[in-house]
């Protein structure tokens, strides 16, 4: 079964995405104070912001690091890790500061959204990345 072309961003592009992706949400999750609308989404509204925001960060750093060893353990793991560790200290911090706080389901959020990206390791098998000007072709 031939593979699907999927166009590969140079490098430098695909981890300013990641640094990008990372800023957003220390913005949000840090930086920004916390409104207190009268009328609040609730509490599973911010379950599905911290749910989308580290899937796509996981996804920036699966796209970021295509360049190793596809499909490798030790890259599955490292892009996991490094979500889930950039969730958890982002939790931690959240803690410190008076207008946040530190939630362990928030954390939990963050982790299940990151575990999105294994369906896009799965699906790496029948992907061929290739040169923007190779897709003309």
């Amino acid at each position: 079964m031939p593979r699907v072309p999927i166009p590969l961003a140079p490098r430098w592009f695909r981890w300013t995405s990641v640094v990008a992706v990372a800023g957003v949400i220390v913005y949000f999750s840090v930086l920004q104070t916390v409104p207190t609308p009268s009328d609040s989404p609730g509490p599973i509204w911010d379950k599905k912001l911290h749910f989308t925001a580290y899937a796509g960060l996981a996804y920036a750093l699966a796209y970021a690091t295509v360049e190793w060893r596809p499909n490798s353990r030790k890259r599955i793991g490292s892009v996991l890790a490094t979500t889930i560790l950039f969730g958890l200290l982002t939790e931690l911090v959240q803690g410190t500061l008076p207008l946040r706080y530190y939630s362990e389901v928030d954390i939990l959020a963050n982790v299940v959204g990151a575990t999105l990206v294994v369906p896009w390791f799965l699906a790496e098998y029948r992907v061929r990345y290739c040169e923007l000007r190779e897709l003309g072709k």
